[in-house]
């Protein structure tokens, strides 16, 4: 048969034009993002669930803003915490290691002040060390300069609740040394629109979220219809799990949780805390986030205003999040077995890159990873000192970076403390499938140590503890922590 010239053109014609296609395709789907220099900014409301977040799904419109921001980002939904409370948190992500390396864990340790050694690198000097200025606004407690973190910024600002001398009399000391963003956001903005001439790192922080949820103003919101008499301006909370007890009220049986709160004249007392009440605090905390919602994203319109979004990489995130009655525990009480739920451990982490499209990512990651990934962003060499991974491979390429992620703390509670006098150690791993929590409470000097295992693809509420029927899988995954403790420790 006589070959057809044409035919034989079209053929070739049509492989070397599906050749073209896929090398383009393979070419795009692993080019890596330019490095010029952008701006980096970090914001954090600290005390965040990411299930009370309607970018997660929540049934509340809470984060209208955040959601809008998160459209153009890349969300992360499998984002985890590395303990419990925000001092070794936020530490842990400015170094990228985790608190058994770096063991700030408690504020203070019988009277003894901690402090960042000057020997661990954090983001901020290395950005320093690159060109950047660099400025902190944070609402002060566990951000405040004493330990080690925020006294490397160029500059920084810490805001309390109050001014001293116009502190109201219903409210505790402790709480009064949390700032708010209805006064930490302006001054950012303001910093920053002096700064947008210049390569910046901006690090914005705020404790609306934290207890008391009433403070700095009661958005009920959610829940007007309340008529109860519990005052919000106080933190309630437990430090052990708690049963509720049934009281005769009015003619009819009422369940409570006995809580413990924290008066201004410092002496801990209980008080009840029926359904409804706890119902009402869960809708003040949904009403703080919204209000936080529409002040920490100022951040994000000042950028758009200035011009300065399409150089600008934006880090979105929360240090833990808070308990609301799982197994009668309420909000952290120190790193104690069941503050290591999820309901604390997962939270919110939202990145925007101007030259990456937004999408939601379901593989684990944890906050020590959100440093290396800025560094790779930048075309920065990362420190070898940390223990995070670069995101940008799972981003741009797909690839899983986490097998496990982890958390793990020490809580030595200061003398003062009437409600938890014991030294304990908590420590979790957890894979897509399980989730192994072991803590320590030293009330004898050799310690008892307890587990609760978690399968998540069948009770991704951690309702149920399997350690009696899987024996095997506790052994193994204790066995991961023990070598991820030595490992994290190590200089």
């Amino acid at each position: 048969m006589k070959k057809n010239p044409f035919l034989y053109v079209i053929i070739v014609s049509f492989f070397v034009a599906m050749s073209f296609l896929i090398i383009l395709f393979l070419t795009q789907k692993n080019k890596k993002v330019q490095k010029p220099e952008y701006n980096v900014v970090f914001l954090s409301l600290t005390n965040l669930r990411s299930d009370h977040m309607s970018l997660y799904g929540y049934d509340r419109e809470t984060t209208r803003n955040i959601d809008e921001f998160g459209r153009k980002s890349i969300v992360f939904e499998n984002a985890f915490s590395h303990a419990s409370w925000t001092l070794p948190v936020g530490i842990s992500i400015f170094t990228s290691t985790y608190p058994f390396f770096h063991k700030i864990m408690n504020g203070k340790v019988y009277g003894n002040p901690l402090k960042l050694s000057r020997n661990i690198i954090t983001l901020v000097d290395i950005l320093k060390k690159h060109g950047y200025v660099t400025a902190a606004f944070t609402g002060g407690k566990h951000y405040a300069p004493r330990y080690g973190l925020i006294d490397r910024f160029d500059y920084s600002e810490v805001f309390r609740a109050y001014k001293k001398g116009e502190e109201p009399k219903n409210q505790q000391k402790l709480w009064i040394e949390y700032g708010y963003t209805k006064d930490v956001v302006p001054a950012a903005i303001n910093w920053l629109t002096k700064n947008k001439d210049k390569k910046f790192f901006l690090f914005v922080q705020a404790y609306d979220l934290h207890c008391p949820f009433a403070t700095p103003e009661r958005n009920a919101r959610f829940d007007h219809s309340y008529k109860g008499e519990i005052d919000f301006c106080r933190c309630y909370w437990t430090f052990e799990r708690t049963k509720p007890i049934t009281i005769t009220k009015n003619g009819e049986l009422t369940k409570y949780y006995t809580l413990k709160a924290y008066p201004f004249e410092n002496k801990y007392y209980g008080i009840n805390l029926s359904e409804r009440d706890i119902h009402h605090m869960i809708a003040l905390y949904d009403g703080e986030i919204y209000t936080a919602d529409k002040w920490i994203t100022r951040v994000i319109a000042t950028l758009d205003w200035l011009k300065l979004t399409e150089k600008t990489i934006v880090v979105f995130f929360s240090e833990h999040g808070d308990m609301f009655g799982k197994y009668g525990r309420f909000m952290r009480g120190g790193p104690l077995r069941g503050t290591f739920y999820d309901d604390v451990l997962h939270i919110p982490l939202i990145i925007y890159h101007p030259e990456i499209k937004p999408e939601r990512i379901s593989e684990l990651v944890q906050l020590i990873d959100i440093a290396p990934t800025i560094l790779d962003f930048l075309g920065i060499p990362i420190d070898r000192q940390f223990r995070g991974k670069s995101l940008e491979p799972l981003i741009i390429e797909g690839k899983p970076i986490n097998k496990y992620v982890y958390a793990g703390s020490i809580f030595i509670p200061p003398r003062s403390n009437e409600l938890f006098k014991y030294p304990s150690k908590i420590m979790s791993i957890r894979d897509k499938k399980w989730k192994l929590i072991k803590e320590t409470v030293h009330k004898e000097e050799a310690g008892d140590t307890s587990f609760e295992l978690f399968d998540l693809e069948k009770d991704p509420d951690e309702l149920n503890n399997l350690v009696e029927d899987n024996k095997d899988i506790v052994e193994e995954y204790s066995l991961k922590l023990h070598e991820w403790q030595k490992s994290a420790e190590k200089k």
